[in-house]
Protein backbone atom coordinates (compact mmCIF):
# COMPACT_ATOMS: atom_id res chain seq x y z
CA UNK A 1 0.00 0.00 0.00
CA UNK A 2 1.48 3.32 -1.09
CA UNK A 3 0.96 6.62 0.67
CA UNK A 4 -0.85 9.34 -1.21
CA UNK A 5 1.06 12.41 -2.30
CA UNK A 6 0.30 15.59 -0.45
CA UNK A 7 -1.49 18.21 -2.50
CA UNK A 8 -0.35 21.79 -3.02
CA UNK A 9 -2.43 23.31 -0.23
CA UNK A 10 -1.23 20.83 2.39
CA UNK A 11 2.42 21.49 1.58
CA UNK A 12 1.84 25.26 1.57
CA UNK A 13 0.12 25.13 4.94
CA UNK A 14 2.90 23.02 6.44
CA UNK A 15 5.50 25.39 4.98
CA UNK A 16 3.79 28.45 6.48
CA UNK A 17 3.50 26.68 9.86
CA UNK A 18 7.21 25.85 9.82
CA UNK A 19 8.10 29.43 8.98
CA UNK A 20 5.97 30.84 11.81
CA UNK A 21 7.33 28.31 14.31
CA UNK A 22 10.86 29.01 13.12
CA UNK A 23 10.45 32.76 13.57
CA UNK A 24 9.13 32.25 17.11
CA UNK A 25 12.02 29.93 18.02
CA UNK A 26 14.51 32.30 16.42
CA UNK A 27 13.20 35.23 18.48
CA UNK A 28 13.28 33.19 21.70
CA UNK A 29 16.86 32.23 20.92
CA UNK A 30 17.94 35.80 20.18
CA UNK A 31 16.36 37.17 23.35
CA UNK A 32 17.80 34.30 25.39
CA UNK A 33 21.30 34.85 24.04
CA UNK A 34 21.04 38.61 24.65
CA UNK A 35 19.91 38.02 28.23
CA UNK A 36 23.08 36.01 28.91
CA UNK A 37 25.23 38.86 27.62
CA UNK A 38 23.77 41.46 29.98
CA UNK A 39 25.59 42.38 33.15
CA UNK A 40 24.31 40.69 36.30
CA UNK A 41 24.93 42.23 39.72
CA UNK A 42 26.24 39.55 42.02
CA UNK A 43 26.66 39.76 45.77
CA UNK A 44 30.14 39.99 47.27
CA UNK A 45 30.10 36.26 47.95
CA UNK A 46 29.86 35.61 44.20
CA UNK A 47 27.22 34.54 41.75
CA UNK A 48 25.53 31.19 42.27
CA UNK A 49 26.75 28.63 39.77
CA UNK A 50 24.36 27.36 37.16
CA UNK A 51 24.51 23.63 37.43
CA UNK A 52 22.52 22.77 34.33
CA UNK A 53 24.30 23.07 31.00
CA UNK A 54 20.86 23.14 29.37
CA UNK A 55 20.45 26.62 30.85
CA UNK A 56 22.97 27.85 28.29
CA UNK A 57 22.14 25.42 25.51
CA UNK A 58 18.40 26.06 25.24
CA UNK A 59 18.64 29.56 23.71
CA UNK A 60 21.38 28.45 21.30
CA UNK A 61 19.41 25.36 20.27
CA UNK A 62 16.27 27.47 19.86
CA UNK A 63 18.18 29.96 17.69
CA UNK A 64 19.60 27.36 15.29
CA UNK A 65 16.45 25.22 15.13
CA UNK A 66 14.46 28.37 14.35
CA UNK A 67 16.75 29.08 11.40
CA UNK A 68 16.42 25.47 10.21
CA UNK A 69 12.60 25.56 10.42
CA UNK A 70 12.43 28.80 8.44
CA UNK A 71 14.68 27.35 5.73
CA UNK A 72 12.62 24.14 5.58
CA UNK A 73 9.39 26.14 5.35
CA UNK A 74 10.76 28.26 2.50
CA UNK A 75 11.83 25.10 0.65
CA UNK A 76 8.34 23.63 1.06
CA UNK A 77 6.77 26.81 -0.31
CA UNK A 78 9.08 26.71 -3.32
CA UNK A 79 8.22 23.05 -3.92
CA UNK A 80 4.49 23.76 -3.58
CA UNK A 81 4.68 26.59 -6.09
CA UNK A 82 5.45 24.15 -8.90
CA UNK A 83 2.67 21.72 -8.00
CA UNK A 84 -0.88 21.70 -9.28
CA UNK A 85 -3.77 21.60 -6.82
CA UNK A 86 -5.48 18.25 -6.56
CA UNK A 87 -8.95 19.72 -7.21
CA UNK A 88 -8.07 20.89 -10.71
CA UNK A 89 -6.64 17.48 -11.57
CA UNK A 90 -9.85 15.73 -10.56
CA UNK A 91 -11.96 18.31 -12.40
CA UNK A 92 -9.93 17.86 -15.57
CA UNK A 93 -10.31 14.07 -15.35
CA UNK A 94 -14.06 14.40 -14.81
CA UNK A 95 -14.42 16.76 -17.77
CA UNK A 96 -12.46 14.47 -20.07
CA UNK A 97 -14.69 11.52 -19.08
CA UNK A 98 -17.87 13.50 -19.74
CA UNK A 99 -16.77 14.48 -23.26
Amino acid sequence: MLLQRFDKHTIQTFGFALIILGIILFMIGVFGIISFRTYIDCPTSGCPPYSLPAYYLLPVASFFSGIAFVVAGIILLIVARGMKPRETETRQNAQSVCR
